[in-house]
């Protein structure tokens, strides 16, 4: 019965739950309007690594579409973090991955794209699994977690990514491992977050505060999501986004699902585990078939 606890409890438990999803499906609504104003911009940009850094950067700041993303991507993920603070990161980073809904609805309405009908099973999976993962949601306050777990977890995650880099050259399929190590980093970044909102994830206490800025963990968070931005650049040059976003996805939510369970002590439930599964399934059926907005997103 503790999936349904959040609709059996009054209204006063109710709100802190939905508070959680509410905070997180704008978090990602944010960050993939972002990601499409870059993607519209992107046709009249030099070429990174053709001009000049700074002819790049100029054109950048110049481009309103461009400007407008940044701030919407950064307005993301301040939010994204605020979430991690009030939930279970095994909730949240899940919940992020059904933003993939939204590059199909925009891709439909601006677009003019058709989807498939397997595309359409995917946004009823996306759906659904969103659905459930709100109806288990729960605000959560980690006061403490387990710091040598975290150096475990992150330390598995680096000499898996540096394997997977250092042998990616005679891979037969370099976009697979790359895709494989970008997951790693969005999933270390994830859990870094967690554990640096655990100092204000407290009753009435929030992330938004100047102290984060001077937080050690920031800059490791910074690092892993820059680091995984740019693999995922290099795995898009040499191969399809079909394969490429479920595989990341895969092993984001794999790497967070298994923190939330043995660093920061939360429950996965059998309705959280099918949500994710639901997630997943739907997101890899958006991608089967290349579609303009995913490549340019890459």
């Amino acid at each position: 019965m503790a999936g349904f606890a959040p609709y059996i409890m009054g209204t006063h438990n109710f709100i802190p739950y939905m508070v959680v999803v509410l905070v997180t499906l704008t978090a990602t609504v944010l960050i993939q309007l972002g990601y499409f104003l870059w993607k519209l911009s992107a046709d009249g940009q030099p070429k990174i690594g053709g001009a000049p850094a700074w002819q790049v950067l100029c054109a950048l700041a110049t481009d309103w579409r461009w400007m407008l993303g940044f701030v919407m991507t950064s307005l993301g993920w301040v939010l994204f973090v605020q979430a991690t603070a009030m939930g279970d990161i095994s909730l949240v980073q899940p919940l992020m991955s059904a933003g993939d809904l939204l590059l199909v609805i925009l891709a439909v309405v601006f677009l003019k794209e058709r989807l498939l009908l397997v595309e359409w099973g995917g946004v009823l999976m996306t759906v659904l699994g969103a659905v459930a993962l709100a109806w288990n949601a729960e605000a959560s306050y980690v006061t403490s977690f387990n710091s040598m777990h975290l150096q475990i977890l992150l330390g598995c995650a680096m000499l898996i990514g540096l394997t997977l880099l250092l042998t990616n050259r005679w891979a037969l399929r370099p976009e697979v491992s790359l895709a494989l190590v970008v997951g790693l980093c969005f999933g270390s970044g994830a859990v870094l977050t967690k554990a640096m909102t655990v100092a204000y994830s407290g009753p009435g206490q929030t992330i938004m505060t100047w102290a984060v800025l001077i937080d050690p963990l920031l800059l490791a968070v910074v690092l892993a999501n820059v680091f995984g931005l740019i693999l995922l650049q290099a795995a898009f040059q040499r191969g399809r986004a079909a394969v490429i976003v479920p595989l990341q996805l895969a092993m984001a939510n794999a790497i967070t699902v298994l923190a939330g369970g043995i660093i920061f002590n939360e429950q996965i439930t059998p309705l959280r585990t099918f949500g994710i599964v639901l997630i997943l399934g739907g997101t890899t059926l958006l991608h089967l078939k290349p579609s303009t907005v995913s490549q340019g997103l890459a």
